[in-house]
């Protein structure tokens, strides 16, 4: 078994110069599509549920973001909305019971 000594002998290396040159490397991993778009979703769930509110089409919300780069299919889109919705309510009723406490 190597130890982090022998590591770093061998390679010629620091500790420290490897962690940086490593985290380097990972830093350049992107998410999988379909991460993305969730990230995209949560970020944008309140702007496209304000547009709703204001009757704005889903139809009309999905060619936008088509439009941008954002690929939803529709049962995708409801999917993720109901999604956002539970989880919203969730956190409301949870804060309701914290400050119930």
């Amino acid at each position: 078994m190597k130890t982090n000594d022998t590591i770093q002998r061998t390679t010629g290396e620091t500790l420290q110069t490897q962690v940086d040159r490593y985290t380097e490397a990972l830093l350049t991993l992107q998410p999988q599509a379909k991460h993305r778009k969730n990230e995209l979703f949560t970020r944008l769930y309140p702007t496209i549920l304000a547009l709703l509110n204001k009757h704005v089409s889903q139809k009309a919300i999905l060619d936008m973001l088509q439009t941008q780069g954002l690929k939803l299919h529709p049962s995708r889109f409801k999917a993720l909305m109901a999604a956002h919705a539970e989880t919203a309510r969730t956190q409301v009723s949870g804060s309701t019971e914290e400050d119930a406490a």
